[in-house]
């Protein structure tokens, strides 16, 4: 009982350590696009509709709406994009993976270009569906403030600018890179290893700390190293949601 407190406890102290960062991704194959904003991508296998995070493209198809000014361009654009792409990377922003429809979120990367990105220079689709802090929405909105400024696609008929509108871009750099996400192919399977050496650092610091507990028979030994590793535990919980 004694060596599972202390087990769990140095968990909770340690697992901060292996979190990288808010983001998550992984490389996926084309199937068909939708238009300018959606897409079916093959994940593990299987179909998954992806709508793109934080954009906005003119409609082509809706039941109740008309075709937008720029729709088509867009839907164009994508599936061109898509179709002769060489590689495909999906990026999941963790606060926010599937939209109320079931469909993925996700910043869509080909040939390591945000097409997010792209889309917004050109003026094909708008910052938008903004749902929490994600990490590239300031600089798309800087990206969107050059479209607009230079009234390139939708932005030519004084279109108000919506979200962007509350951001502040003096001083935002664009932080848009794909080498800052890593080796996406290796992503989870180092994650995963980082995360078994830590269970096992943890289980062999549990066996020392109980062997100097059995060794150590002292009541206010035993209280000061419990009161210890629980408040680092309580810290590193803390620190760890303050980061969120």
């Amino acid at each position: 009982m004694k060596r599972s407190i202390i087990f769990w406890l140095l968990i909770l102290v340690l697992c901060p350590l292996i979190v990288k960062a808010d983001t998550t991704a992984q490389e996926v194959s084309f199937v068909r696009c939708v238009d300018g904003d959606t897409a079916v991508f093959l994940v593990d296998g299987e179909e998954t509709k992806f709508r793109f995070l934080a954009i906005d493209t003119p409609e082509t198809v809706h039941p109740t709406k008309e075709v937008e000014a720029f729709g088509e361009n867009a839907s164009e654009y994508t599936c061109n994009k898509l179709s002769n792409a060489s590689k495909i990377v999906v990026e999941y922003e963790n606060s926010n993976k599937v939209d109320k429809y079931g469909r993925s979120l996700a910043w869509i990367w080909v040939d390591d270009s945000l097409l997010q990105k792209e889309l917004v220079s050109v003026g094909y689709a708008e910052v938008a569906y903004i749902y929490g802090t994600y990490r590239y929405t300031e600089s798309l909105c800087l990206i969107q403030k050059s479209a607009r400024e230079n009234a390139l696609g939708l932005w030519q008929d004084g279109k108000e600018e919506g979200y962007c509108s509350t951001i502040n871009t003096d001083g935002v750099e664009d932080n848009i890179d794909f080498t800052k996400i890593g080796q996406v192919e290796e992503n989870e399977k180092d994650l995963e290893k980082e995360a078994q050496d830590v269970i096992e650092k943890v289980d062999d610091i549990t066996d020392k700390i109980n062997d100097y507990l059995v060794d150590n028979d002292s009541t206010i030994t035993r209280v000061f190293i419990f009161v210890f590793v629980g408040a680092a535990a309580v810290y590193a919980v803390f620190k760890g949601n303050k980061k969120k």
